[in-house]
C-alpha cells in the first residue's frame, strides 16, 4: 500500500507540482488530472527517488501483489512518462534500467499542511484527523458583494438522472455557429417562434442536433404509456418521425459524423437498465438498422462524441471511485471494447457532465460541475494537456466548437447571454438574449431552436396524520428553499429578484425584505432568537424577517457548500479548501474566527440535540461526531441512493430520494416510511423542511412538476 502522510498536500520535482488532494500535475499554468494508477506509480517514484525500482517490488507496492504482466507495467510507465514529457525539451524523469527495472530522477520536496493547535485542552485531545486551525475574516457590513451564486433549485440538474435531469432545471445548449451573434449583435437579440413540435400535450427535451444540421433528435414522453421516446424533426420540412420506441425510455446522446447514424441510451433506474444503441438511417429519416453498443451501467444520462478515425467514442462514465453520482471521461475501442479513462475528476465534484469533439477531432471540451458551479476544460482526446478555461456559478449544460476548432461557444441561461471564448487570443465575449421562457437553446447562425419550459417548482405540506398532500403554490415562478420556523415557514422565489415568502396560519404573504441578495444557496432558521442564516458562494446573511432586518453578514475566503446553527453564537460550516477539500468548520460570530473542528470530507451538516454533529460524507453515508472525544462513527448509509436530501429533528433523521419520505431513528435503528411514491404526478421532491406538533410532523416540500411543452424555431425580428 502506498501511503503519502496525511498533511502533505503538495510535492515539487523538477518543472511539476503534484496536488494530493486532487491528484493532479500542474506545470507552467497547465493541469494534468492522474488516473488512479498513474498517481500510485508516481506517489511511490517520489517516495523512492534516484533508485531502481524493479519490477517484483512494483507489483508488491503498486498492484499490491495481484498479478500482472510486463506489457501492462510497461504500458502504465509509458503512459507516465508521456505525462511527465510535457515539451521536447522537458527533463526526462523516469529511466529505464535493462532488466533491472525503473528509476525516478530529480530533487523531490515534499510541502506539508501547517496545523495550528487550539489552546483549548479538552480540543487538543482530539483525534489527528481532527485539525483545528483559527482564521480571521473580515465582516461587511450596510454593503453587498455583487457576486453572483447559483440559486438552490439549480443543484438539482447535478444530480437527478432521466427525465427530471433533462427537464426540470438542466438547460442543455447546442451552439454551431454562434459567433455571428458576437459580431453583430451588441444589443440583447429579440425573437418570434413558430412551433417545430406536433402534439399539444407531451413533455419534449433533449435536443440533440445533428453534425450538419439538418436533423434535430428530440426525446418526447409518450402520454399513454408514459415512456419517453426518440424523434427526428427535420429542420427543412420540419416534419417529425418517430425512430426509437423502447421498452423502456430513451434519449438521444451521440451522432456519427457523417450525420446518417444516432447513438442513444436505454435506460430504467428500478430495473437497472442501462444501455448505448446506435441507430442507422434511411434517406427517409427512418431507422434501418439498430445495434447494442455496450452496457452502460448509470442511473443518469449520458453524453457522448465519437471518433471514427480511431473507431472510439469518449463517453460520460458514472460510478467514478465508486460514488453513483460521479462521471469521469473514459475513451472506449468499438472494436475490442477495452476502454482507458481520459479524465480523474475529484471526488468532491459530480464529475464531467457533457463531452464535445472538435471538427478538426485534435481537442475535446468537457463540462465538470460542483455544487454550484460550472467550468469548462479543454484537454486532448487522451485526456493530457488539460487545462480550465471557464468556471462560473451560473449552470452550464453543453459547450460546443465552432468549425476552425479554436472558438468554444455556451449559453448560461439565468443571466440569458450566449458565451464565446477564442484559445487562441484567450479572450471572452458574451451577449444577451431576450428569451425567458425556454430551457433548452440550439444555435445556429440565423436561428435558435429551443423548447419551452417544461417544469417549474411549487411548494407542498405533506401532514402526516391526514398523511394528505396540499398545495400551497401554483405560480410559474420556482419556489425553493423552505425554512420552518415557530409561527410557520419560509420560502423564497427568484423571479426579477429575491423574494421572502411567509406561511403561517393558513396564510401566505409575500414579505418586504431587506436582503439585497440576489440570489440564494440556502439558510436555517435559529427558533430561540428568530434569526436567519442565509448563504450565497462565500457569503453569510443574518436575518430577521420578523424585523426585516439584517443584523450582520460575513465575507468568507472559501466556497460555502453548507451550513447549520451549532448554537446562538457559532455557525457550522463546510468550507471547500484549495485542494477541494470540504471540512466542517465553526464560525464565531462574535469573534469572526473560523475554527476547523472535522478534517473529513463533508457534503451537509447539522447539529444534534445532545451538541454532537451529523454530517454526510461524499458517499451519502451520515456519520456522528461527538466534539468532545473528537471521534466519528457511521450511523447509516444511504449510498445506493443517487441523491439524497435529509434533516435532523429530535433524535430523528428524516430524508427523500426524490420521490419517498422516510424517517430514520437514532435510538432504535429502525425506520418508518412516510410514502414511497408521492402522489403529485411527474414530479421530484428537492427540498424540504420539518415542523413538529405533539408529536406530529408536517413537511414543507419543494417539488419540482414537469408540465407539457413545445419545440419551437425562434427567428430574429429583422
Amino acid at each position: 500500500m502506498i501511503l503519502l502522510d496525511a498533511n502533505i498536500t503538495q510535492v515539487k520535482f523538477a518543472d511539476w507540482l503534484l496536488l494530493t488532494r486532487s491528484c493532479s500535475l500542474v506545470s507552467d499554468g497547465t493541469t494534468q488530472e492522474l488516473t488512479p494508477l498513474n498517481y500510485k506509480i508516481l506517489c511511490y517514484f517520489v517516495l523512492n527517488p534516484n533508485r531502481i525500482v524493479s519490477r517484483d517490488e512494483f507489483i508488491s507496492s503498486v498492484w499490491e501483489n495481484h498479478y500482472v504482466d510486463d506489457n501492462a507495467i510497461n504500458k502504465a510507465i509509458s503512459d507516465l512518462r508521456r505525462i511527465l514529457k510535457s515539451s521536447d525539451s522537458a527533463q526526462i524523469l523516469i529511466k529505464t534500467h535493462y532488466k533491472k527495472g525503473y528509476s525516478f530522477v530529480g530533487d523531490v520536496e515534499f510541502v506539508r499542511e501547517i496545523k495550528v493547535e487550539d489552546t483549548d485542552k479538552r480540543s487538543s485531545q482530539a483525534s489527528e484527523e481532527n485539525v483545528q486551525q483559527d482564521h480571521h475574516i473580515e465582516p461587511i457590513l450596510n454593503s453587498y458583494e455583487q457576486e453572483k451564486s447559483v440559486s438552490a433549485q439549480k443543484k438539482f440538474s447535478q444530480i437527478f438522472s432521466t427525465k427530471f435531469f433533462l427537464s426540470i432545471l438542466a438547460i442543455f445548449i447546442f451552439v454551431s455557429a454562434g459567433s455571428y451573434w458576437f459580431a453583430k449583435e451588441p444589443s440583447p437579440i429579440q425573437f418570434e417562434s413558430k412551433k417545430l413540435s406536433i402534439s399539444d400535450d407531451s413533455i419534449y427535451f433533449s435536443l440533440s442536433p445533428s453534425p450538419s444540421n439538418e436533423k434535430l433528435a428530440v426525446t418526447k414522453e409518450n402520454v399513454k404509456t408514459g415512456i419517453d421516446e426518440i424523434f427526428l424533426i427535420d429542420l427543412d420540412t420540419h416534419k417529425n418521425t418517430k425512430i426509437i420506441s423502447e421498452q423502456h425510455d430513451s434519449y438521444p446522446i451521440g451522432w456519427a459524423s457523417n450525420s446518417n447514424s444516432i447513438y442513444y441510451q436505454i435506460i430504467n433506474n428500478a430495473l437497472k437498465v442501462c444501455e448505448i444503441w446506435r441507430a442507422d438511417f434511411k434517406v427517409s429519416n427512418e431507422v434501418s438498422f439498430k445495434e447494442k453498443v455496450l452496457d452502460c451501467n448509470s442511473q443518469y444520462i449520458l453524453s457522448m462524441v465519437t471518433d471514427e478515425q480511431h473507431n472510439r467514442i469518449i463517453y460520460t462514465k458514472f460510478g467514478y471511485r465508486n460514488v453513483s453520482s460521479l462521471s469521469a471521461l473514459v475513451a472506449r475501442d468499438l472494436e475490442t471494447g477495452e476502454e482507458f479513462q481520459v479524465t480523474s475528476p475529484n471526488i468532491d465534484s459530480y464529475g464531467d457532465r457533457f463531452v464535445s469533439l472538435s471538427p478538426n477531432k485534435e481537442k475535446i471540451a468537457f463540462v465538470r460541475r460542483q455544487t454550484g458551479i460550472s467550468q469548462i476544460h479543454i484537454a486532448n482526446p487522451d485526456g493530457s494537456m488539460q487545462r480550465k478555461v471557464h468556471e462560473t456559478n451560473e449552470s452550464i449544460n453543453r459547450v460546443e466548437w465552432d468549425e476552425g476548432s479554436q472558438i468554444l461557444l455556451w449559453y448560461e441561461a439565468r443571466s440569458r447571454q450566449l458565451f464565446s471564448y477564442d484559445m487562441n487570443l484567450a479572450s471572452l465575449k458574451k451577449t444577451s438574449v431576450s428569451p425567458n421562457n425556454y430551457s433548452n437553446i440550439v444555435v445556429s447562425s440565423d436561428t435558435f431552436i429551443a423548447t419551452t419550459k417544461s417544469s417549474d417548482a411549487d411548494i407542498y405540506i405533506y401532514s402526516t396524520d391526514a398523511k394528505t398532500f396540499k398545495q400551497v403554490t401554483d405560480t410559474k415562478n420556482n419556489e425553493f428553499s423552505p425554512i420552518s420556523s415557530e409561527k410557520g415557514f419560509y420560502f423564497f422565489t427568484n423571479n426579477e429578484g429575491l423574494m421572502l415568502n411567509s406561511y403561517s396560519n393558513g396564510e401566505l404573504t409575500v414579505l418586504p425584505s431587506a436582503l439585497n441578495m440576489d440570489s440564494l444557496v440556502g439558510g436555517e432558521f435559529n427558533k430561540s432568537d428568530g434569526l436567519m442564516a442565509l448563504y450565497q458562494r462565500n457569503k453569510i446573511v443574518l436575518y430577521k424577517p420578523d424585523d426585516n432586518e439584517v443584523v450582520d453578514s460575513f465575507v468568507i475566503e472559501n466556497r460555502i457548500v453548507h451550513l447549520a446553527w451549532l448554537n446562538k453564537t457559532k455557525l457550522l460550516l463546510i468550507l471547500e479548501g484549495s485542494q477541494s477539500e470540504q471540512h466542517i468548520w465553526t464560525l464565531d460570530l462574535e469573534s469572526e474566527k473560523l475554527q476547523k473542528i472535522i478534517h473529513n470530507d463533508a457534503r451537509r451538516v447539522f447539529k444534534t440535540s445532545a451538541n454532537k454533529i451529523i454530517y454526510q460524507d461524499f458517499y451519502n453515508n451520515l456519520h456522528l461526531f461527538d466534539p468532545t472525544e473528537g471521534t466519528s462513527q457511521l450511523l447509516v448509509s444511504l449510498k445506493g441512493h443517487p441523491y439524497i436530501n435529509w434533516r435532523y429533528l429530535d433524535n430523528h433523521i428524516y430524508y427523500t430520494t426524490g420521490s419517498d419520505l422516510i424517517k430514520y431513528s437514532l435510538e432504535t435503528q429502525k425506520e418508518t416510511v412516510f410514502f414511497n411514491e408521492n402522489s403529485v404526478s411527474d414530479s421530484f421532491i428537492l427540498e424540504f423542511s420539518v415542523i413538529k406538533n405533539k408529536g406530529l410532523e408536517k413537511f414543507i416540500l419543494q417539488i419540482h412538476r414537469l408540465r407539457s411543452n413545445d419545440v419551437v424555431l425562434l427567428e430574429r425580428f429583422k
